[in-house]
């Protein structure tokens, strides 16, 4: 369950600050599909980190 929490927390964080990039520059969608590529991996980064998997 936690490593799902950090998948999905991961996504949800980064792909909402691409979100707010995409709306502050004028774009439609590519800072936010590349805030949750990175929010993606960095959840797979904490979940090797902490849990050990």
């Amino acid at each position: 369950m936690t490593a799902l929490s950090y998948l999905i927390a991961g996504m949800l964080v980064w792909g909402g600050i691409g979100w707010l990039v995409d709306h502050w520059v004028g774009t439609t969608g590519i800072f936010a599909g590349i805030g949750a590529v990175v929010g993606t991996g960095a959840g797979i980064y904490l979940i090797v980190r902490r849990l050990g998997a």
